[in-house]
């Protein structure tokens, strides 16, 4: 009698926890579905903002606020284009990883961002300077798939090309524009080839 009442009450756990299981996996589904969206919005806010003062109004008419922003940016967008010397990347035992960018401090990025740095900073197509290959978005959303096990769109893939920017300058202080990206040759993290610690 009690080796049953034991039983019954293991299967009623069991039941619990696989009921919990799927509760969590639609929670973060629904989660990943909000930061999606969020990253949309943000995404599209800052494209307004880049074509508001630069594309829009004449450089002579520009607000010198927006000018000297647009300096800023084209400033940062030709350091970048040297790249970095080194990228080192340390998996933590949370599932976060420890970025160090050449001799920049050391930061933190989520396991979705890392695994999309990591696939950046891969080789790609050939380049003709002497940073990393670059790679079409299509061949990031691959690999990403394959590294997670989860299906990528171009549009998420795109969203997190600019999470990584952003979470790289806020997060870290470094050059947002080593997260490199050509219409017609793809993405790329600006990194010195076999520099990758």
């Amino acid at each position: 009698m009690v080796n049953q009442q034991h039983e019954k009450t293991c299967v009623e756990l069991i039941e619990q926890i696989r009921d919990l299981v799927r509760s969590h996996r639609t929670l973060l589904a629904r989660l990943s579905n909000a930061e999606l969206l969020a990253d949309d919005v943000a995404l599209k806010l800052a494209r307004l903002e880049e074509f508001l003062e630069c594309g829009s109004l004449p450089e002579s008419n520009r607000p010198a606020a927006g000018r000297e922003k647009s300096q800023k940016r084209e400033e940062l967008r030709r350091m970048a284009d040297s790249g970095a010397s080194t990228l080192v990347m340390t998996p933590r035992s949370d599932g976060h990883t420890e970025i160090r960018i050449d001799a920049g401090k050391v930061f933190c990025l989520p396991p979705m961002l890392a695994d999309v740095l990591s696939v950046l900073s891969m080789g790609g197509t050939a380049a003709n300077d002497s940073l990393v290959g670059w790679k079409t978005v299509d061949e990031v959303a691959v690999l990403l798939g394959k590294r997670t096990g989860r299906h990528f769109t171009k549009h998420a893939v795109t969203q997190s090309i600019y999470r990584l920017r952003r979470e790289i300058f806020n997060r870290g202080g470094a050059n947002p524009y080593l997260v490199q990206t050509n219409r017609r040759r793809g993405v790329r993290f600006a990194l010195k080839q076999k520099s990758r610690l």
